[in-house]
């Protein structure tokens, strides 16, 4: 009975493990999904016009750039663009910028050329992609996984319910039946007064205010460590990328593939004082020998247990080579070194752009 109890524990807190990873991934699927979408919305809803800078409007510690530009129709309109930032580079008075405007909304633009969010948006979508698949192979999914996935959705949207629909703001029967009437009292002046629209300003008068002046220094001198930094990791990253791709390719081509089994989980001590768990293979390979490597791929917890039948993907030689075969999962590690190697790489580039415009 005893064992019992500890198995229905122990399936519970894998489960819990498992619908909690599962969580993240779809979090980062969501994330990922609303910027590429976005970009993939204006692109297929906006028409590109040129604009040019008229100034800029402060939130808060972002810089909005302002821009005047002639629609399709032949009319001349100004907008504020949906992205800002801290920095100055860029909206200088009088910049020529590619836009996109969408025609039903002529007040909100986006930089044609400006594709950060995408990237963004992507590295999410990718981090879902592997949180999905390490949920799904280091645990079994099982009944319970469902158990626990339903409390977890069911605790969440009770959460949610109490965050857009809070107790003490609920309105009663009779409180509804007034809101239209309420409504109609608002006057049109009374609620455009109360969006403030920040004044329109000249980036050059900003930027010759001695406090402006001095964070220009401090910014471009981060800029300056950051930027060989950033390219160098980048490349280094692509170049590994590239690496792993050509041995893939080479074993994927000319390898073999053998049942196996695992024997043991080899234990390594990561440089954050954690622990990783590789799995430890026997195979026979095609001249009958029993080869026993250790996977490169390790995790915590394992994503094997010992005695569970794995497919060996092997190249004879000496030494032979050899990994699990995990089918298309065997190219994740390759397209997460493209995608964090090309992020970094483009943001070094940006910066260095940035450096050389200023």
């Amino acid at each position: 009975m005893a064992a019992v109890i500890f198995e229905l524990i122990g399936s519970t807190l894998s489960a819990f493990n498992q619908a909690v990873v599962f969580a993240g991934a779809l979090f980062c699927w969501a994330v990922g999904g609303l910027l590429v979408g976005n970009a993939i919305y204006w692109r297929l809803h906006a028409v590109r016009v040129q604009g040019q800078v008229i100034g800029v409007r402060r939130n808060g510690n972002c810089l909005n750039a302002v821009y005047r530009y002639d629609s399709p129709a032949g009319e001349t309109l100004e907008a504020t663009s949906l992205e800002g930032s801290s920095s100055v580079s860029g909206k200088e008075t009088g910049r020529l910028v590619p836009l996109w405007v969408i025609p039903e909304k002529p007040d909100q633009v986006q930089e044609a050329g400006n594709h950060v969010f995408s990237l963004v948006g992507a590295v999410f979508l990718g981090f879902g992609v592997a949180l999905f698949w390490f949920g799904a192979t280091a645990w079994r999914i099982g009944p319970m996984t469902w158990v626990v996935g339903g409390l977890l959705g069911a605790h969440l949207l009770w959460k949610l319910r109490s965050i857009f629909l809070p107790r003490d703001a609920t309105l009663s029967r009779a409180g509804w039946r007034g809101l239209p009437d309420l409504l109609r009292t608002v006057r049109p002046a009374d609620a455009a007064s109360l969006q403030q629209v920040a004044p329109l300003q000249q980036v050059e008068e900003l930027s010759a205010l001695p406090q402006s002046r001095e964070r220009q220094v401090r910014v471009r001198a981060q800029l300056a460590r950051l930027t060989p930094l950033l390219l160098l990791t980048g490349v280094g990253l692509l170049a590994l990328g590239v690496y792993q791709t050509r041995w893939l390719l080479e074993l994927e081509e000319s390898g073999l593939r053998s049942s196996g089994r695992v024997t043991s989980l080899s234990a390594s001590t990561t440089s954050n004082s954690g622990t990783t768990y590789h799995p430890v293979v026997s195979y026979r390979d095609s001249a009958g020998r029993t080869i026993v490597f250790r996977d490169s791929a390790g995790s915590n917890p394992p994503l094997y247990h010992v005695g569970e039948a794995v497919v060996v993907l092997y190249q004879s030689g000496d030494p032979p080579r050899a990994i699990i075969d995990r089918g298309v999962w065997n190219w994740l590690p390759a397209a997460v070194l493209y995608l964090l190697g090309g992020v970094l790489a483009a943001g070094g580039v940006a910066t260095w752009r940035g450096q050389t415009a200023t």
